[in-house]
């Protein structure tokens, strides 16, 4: 599902030029404007949280951005006795800047794990860096400066680790520009 747009739309062409002017590269930073959390559990004793930044938007001079994850990555795993650990991180994410259509696919994901006396276990996981395209002129690159947590328990024993990407910046450059 597209993000609507509720900006003036900038051309291509013009997105282009003020790469260009900023010598190859435009950088925009975001937050997250809507963070997804799910809770789930498995016998006898392990919580599993997950977490994710559903939307992220940002502005740069009159360019705005607006991204949504369109796939998420999950995965959980347990430690003796009875802690659990669920990852989930932004696997994929879609939007426009001003109108210019942008895909992006993680490239790195850091994934922690931590734990309450007697059993519960606190997994954390966010996408780190993401790389994709802006049209066929343009590399996008995403880095997370700030990462969000929180963590809940429930009887009996079940720890609940959240983490996503909370803010970071967003940097366009014509292919070939390092």
């Amino acid at each position: 599902m597209p993000i609507r747009q509720e900006v003036e739309p900038v051309t291509y062409e013009e997105l282009l030029s003020r790469v260009r002017k900023g010598g190859g590269r435009l950088s925009v930073k975001w937050v997250t404007t809507q963070v997804v959390r799910r809770y789930k559990w498995s016998f006898p004793y392990s919580g599993h949280g997950y977490a994710w930044a559903a939307q992220v938007a940002g502005s740069q001079d009159d360019l705005m951005l607006q991204l949504q994850t369109t796939d998420v990555g999950m995965d959980k795993d347990c430690g003796f006795p009875y802690r659990g650990y669920g990852f989930a991180w932004e696997a994929k994410m879609a939007g426009h800047i001003s109108g210019n259509e942008v895909a992006l696919s993680a490239a790195k994901v850091m994934r922690e794990r931590t734990w309450r006396f007697p059993y519960d276990g606190f997994g954390y996981a966010w996408t780190e860096s993401m790389s994709g395209t802006c049209g066929d002129r343009l590399t996008v690159e995403l880095r997370t400066t700030e990462v969000g947590r929180s963590r809940a328990t429930r009887f009996p024993y079940r720890g609940y680790g959240f983490a996503w990407a909370a803010e970071g910046t967003l940097t366009l450059a014509l292919q070939g520009v390092s």
